[in-house]
């Protein structure tokens, strides 16, 4: 009696391994849907043009930050269409006083001297880096609550399909965010995205459209 009466206490642990067992399993499984709704809406964002707010994921709802004033109807239907998001809150941007100057310096700056990138690669050109350099002495004056969006181009190029050219211009934009976030920019202010080959500034096939093309931009959120 006294083994079977011992044996009473692994009852309840193989109960509670059990319910450890599928709470975890349950737990990843909304984890991982989160996360592939927060893709899903970000790429949705993405292919309608808009300039890839934030996007957050609470379950099956979603909240959309940063939205340019003007854009938070198109911005709720475009991920209230993502299959399996319930629910969308969107969150416009404000735009003040300060977010228009600042803008206006970086729009100013990047036309002296855009962020240029070697050919086929995420390399600064020694122009890049000096541009880069020059804005970050523009964002470390602006204020602390404004956020910056680091967008990446690429040339219109046979070489480089619709995948490979989104995924070079996010590597653009990751290079110049990290270069920003070492001249003193805090990581948590700025947000990256890879536009591709979807906006050129520039028409035709020559070296002198490559290089304007081929770039960084960087917006105020």
């Amino acid at each position: 009696m006294a083994g079977k009466n011992g044996r009473f206490w692994l009852i309840p642990l193989a109960f509670a391994v059990s319910g450890l067992l599928a709470f975890g399993a349950t737990w990843a499984t909304a984890d991982r849907i989160e996360h592939d709704l927060r893709d899903e809406a970000q790429t949705a964002l993405r292919d309608a043009g808009m300039r890839a707010p934030a996007v957050t994921i609470d379950g099956r709802d979603a909240t959309v930050s940063n939205v340019p004033r003007g854009h938070g109807e198109r911005a709720g239907t475009v991920v209230g269409g993502v299959e399996g998001v319930r629910a969308v809150d969107v969150q416009e941007a404000q735009t003040g006083p300060a977010a228009v100057r600042t803008q206006r310096a970086i729009d100013g700056a990047l036309r002296r001297t855009p962020i240029g990138f070697v050919p086929y690669g995420d390399e600064l050109t020694a122009g890049g880096r000096s541009a880069v350099a020059h804005v970050a002495d523009i964002l470390r004056s602006a204020p602390t609550t404004l956020r910056f969006e680091v967008a990446g181009h690429v040339a219109p190029v046979p070489n480089l399909d619709d995948d490979e050219a989104r995924t070079l211009s996010r590597e653009r934009a990751d290079a110049v965010a990290a270069d920003l976030a070492e001249a003193g920019i805090p990581r948590d202010r700025l947000t990256t995205v890879g536009h591709g080959d979807t906006r050129p500034v520039a028409g035709g096939d020559g070296p002198e459209a490559d290089r304007a093309n081929r770039r960084v931009e960087i917006h105020v959120r």
